[in-house]
């Protein structure tokens, strides 16, 4: 009898561990998806920021307006930071061209400058919407006293059209990829986290219908 009531014990603990870890990787798992959800919004937000800024619908003022509200989007607000011990002069944006193959390297802060003051009659820059947005899964880089510090990155189109006075119009479509920052911190009054964007590369550009 001894036997077979160590043996229930032993099975209801089993069953109670399981439930246990089932119920905390369901819960990691939600945890992970709120914070991908809150990076295609932040990388959203950029999106609007840059089509803005492009816009010939806003005078000079307020696209500086925007252009001061998106650089404290990036980590070290768009200025010098440091990661990995090594010190850098700020985040970077990738654009290129479908008239040739450079890929041109610029800090975001000049970027953003750019783009304020491109020379088009008319410039419209749309991008792809949160729910088509590629977000990979979180990486764990770091972990400091109640902080830990992980990146994942985030996969865009941008869609860019530039006409000039004489009739004259460039069009390209680029896949982006920018790296994300995510920083949780465990407080007294639960979880507390930051999100933070990183360099933009750009994979693939090439023409495409406007209808698209």
């Amino acid at each position: 009898m001894k036997v077979i009531n160590n043996t229930l014990k032993l099975a209801l603990m089993l069953i109670v561990i399981m439930a246990y870890s089932i119920s905390a990787n369901a819960q990691n798992y939600n945890q992970e998806e709120k914070f991908l959800q809150r990076v295609k919004e932040r990388v959203k937000l950029m999106n609007d920021y840059v089509s803005y800024m492009a816009s010939k619908s806003y005078k000079k003022d307020t696209k500086k307006y925007y252009l001061k509200k998106s650089l404290p989007l990036f980590i070290g607000n768009g200025y010098e930071y440091e990661e990995n011990g090594v010190t850098k002069k700020g985040v970077t944006m990738q654009t290129t061209s479908v008239n040739n193959d450079k890929v041109k390297t610029t800090l975001i802060r000049d970027y953003f400058k750019h783009l304020v003051g491109l020379p088009y009659a008319i410039v419209d820059i749309k991008s792809t919407e949160i729910a088509d947005m590629k977000v990979s899964g979180l990486k764990k880089v770091d972990s400091y006293g109640n902080k830990t510090l992980y990146t994942c990155t985030c996969q865009y189109v941008q869609y860019f059209i530039g006409g000039y006075k004489d009739g004259y119009f460039y069009k390209d479509k680029t896949t982006k990829r920018i790296v994300c920052y995510v920083e949780t911190e465990e407080t007294e009054d639960g979880q507390e986290y930051m999100i933070k964007l990183g360099d933009v590369e750009a994979i693939h550009t090439e023409d495409y219908n406007i209808k698209e």
